[in-house]
């Protein structure tokens, strides 16, 4: 039976999913890999796919699952892993707020270590209402947002740490919360690295995969918005098939590593906001104010 199959089966029948449709549940990894099955027009290879997805969702479902295809492509336990690492090595303690703004089913909230989860608070938003739907029933401890970035409001300067794999894209959002900032919303990953900015707390951390674009562009006026709000403590390229295996895509990706900066830090003056290319670097321990050690 398909993940959202089983799904629909524990909604209907009301009740929490046991550990074995978690199992199954877990393994769910969104749309991103079968636009063809959302085509007016399926090929041929695609129609009985098509066909049992109009018949299993709902119109608002079905629509919800097509207009997140394009950024449904999660990512591999070692990468999620690898990034947990390197947050416990930043300082990251339990008790901490944290946020997945774009979350899946929730693989980081999965595969966060243990030792974090005492006292630890969990907010996930996801566009997909199925992907979201699955979320809350893998971690039915955590608050669930099903909607999209854009539409959630969330308290500036809150979050401990914002963490996860973004969209990307060389596509507009519309905020109004950002109408006078316009460039910071004419590619989607610029503006979910922007809206982190704001909702994380002075000295919390942003750690996020996003599009080699934020790095590479010629023009630096995202970087230089992201260097006056925070300090680069470390970025890594992935190989453009880190995601081959999980979602079907190749892609060249960057996880870059963020600390929001707090009224006693000094000024900015990096050089990083010039770069036309990233090298792998990764600070020593950070301070995390409000998070006890």
């Amino acid at each position: 039976m398909p993940p959202f199959a089983r799904l629909k089966t524990i909604e209907r029948e009301d009740r929490p999913a046991t550990p074995e449709e978690k199992a199954a549940l877990v393994k769910y990894t969104g749309w991103g890999a079968m636009p063809n099955a959302f085509a007016p027009q399926p090929p041929r290879e695609w129609q009985s796919v098509a066909d049992e997805l109009k018949d299993l969702l709902s119109a608002d479902e079905y629509a919800s699952a097509r207009a997140s295809t394009p950024n449904a492509h999660y990512t591999s336990a070692e990468v999620v892993q690898a990034i947990w690492q390197a947050m416990e090595r930043f300082g990251l303690q339990p008790g901490a707020q944290i946020l997945e703004p774009s979350m899946g089913v929730g693989h980081f909230f999965g595969l966060m270590p243990e030792g974090l989860y005492p006292g630890t608070r969990r907010t996930g938003v996801e566009l997909d209402f199925i992907t979201a739907s699955i979320a809350a029933k893998l971690y039915p401890d955590s608050t669930i947002h099903p909607r999209a970035f854009e539409d959630t409001p969330l308290p500036r300067d809150f979050f401990d740490a914002a963490i996860g794999n973004i969209p990307f894209g060389n596509y507009p959002v519309y905020d109004p919360a950002y109408r006078g900032s316009p460039h910071l919303t004419r590619a989607i990953h610029d503006y979910f690295l922007a809206k982190c900015l704001d909702v994380v707390r002075p000295g919390g951390v942003i750690a996020v995969i996003t599009s080699r674009y934020t790095m590479d562009k010629q023009d630096s006026t995202v970087r230089r918005h992201l260097a006056d709000g925070s300090i680069l403590l470390g970025a890594v390229r992935l190989p453009n098939t880190a995601f081959k295996a999980n979602a079907g895509t190749e892609v060249t990706t960057d996880i870059l590593f963020l600390q929001k900066r707090s009224p006693e830090t000094p000024s900015p003056g990096e050089g990083w906001t010039e770069l036309t290319s990233i090298e792998t670097t990764v600070t020593e321990p950070i301070t995390w104010p409000g998070v006890e050690a």
